[in-house]
């Protein structure tokens, strides 16, 4: 299970993801079933931050290709990009129906930086980004409920509400709090701890933070040298 919100903020650019994943026998290539409540989604990266529900290995090998393009100086087609990770899954023994899930991502455009969506499903992939001051939550369907994304939603501010940028990372830091809070006293594959990424669109700078409740030591994907991924605790 996961919850990740991404966020546009009109200037600012937020993209925050809780730390429970699900590894299934058959995505984590015939290791029994587990529950992770302490695995990293929101990964800083070159272009800002990446983080991925659904299939954690398929987010692996989307962001490998990118990296691996990025360094040849070859353009990056996102669709393609996913289609290569899907049939990379697909190597390795996963069916088309388990490596699916939505990528989250900031990439610089024409007018700054944007954030992306990435819906890889069973049999299509399409790309989106996400407008301003709108969010997309990605989670257990039905949950939470249509009146509570809308409401964080409309709590959204870009930075010129505030006196300083400082003031804008509070607002939007305790905004997700409660809502990772709330989501996890009624869904018990939902950590109230999570990681959050902010960016200004026009510079592109960014902040992360771990922002858990106690100091715990995260699980993550490991991108190995040789064009492999595995998972680290």
């Amino acid at each position: 299970m996961t919850l990740i919100i991404a966020s546009d903020a009109q200037d600012h650019l937020i993209l925050a993801g809780d730390h429970c994943a699900v590894l299934s026998r058959v995505s984590n290539q015939g290791a029994p079933d587990v529950v992770l409540r302490n695995y990293r989604k929101v990964y800083p990266w070159k272009y800002g931050a990446i983080a991925a529900s659904g299939d954690v290995f398929l987010m692996a090998c989307f962001h490998q290709l990118v990296l691996h393009y990025e360094r040849r100086g070859q353009p990056i087609n996102l669709l393609q990009v996913a289609r290569e990770a899907k049939a990379a899954r697909s190597r390795s023994g996963v069916p088309p129906c388990q490596s699916t899930g939505n990528i989250f991502f900031t990439l610089p455009d024409s007018e700054g930086f944007a954030l992306y969506c990435l819906s890889v499903r069973t049999a299509s992939i399409e790309c989106e980004i996400i407008e301003p001051v709108s969010t997309r939550f990605s989670m257990r369907e039905g949950t939470p409920d249509k009146s509570a994304c809308h409401a964080f939603n409309n709590r959204l501010r870009p930075s010129f509400f505030f006196p300083g940028v400082d003031a804008f990372h509070r607002h939007h830091l305790e905004l997700l709090g409660r809502f990772f809070a709330d989501q996890s006293d009624v869904d018990e594959l939902v950590t109230a701890s999570f990681d959050v990424y902010m960016l200004e669109k026009r510079t592109g700078l960014g902040a992360f933070w771990p922002a858990s409740g106690t100091r715990k030591q995260l699980a993550a994907i490991d991108l190995q040298a040789g064009g492999g991924c595995r998972l680290t605790r």
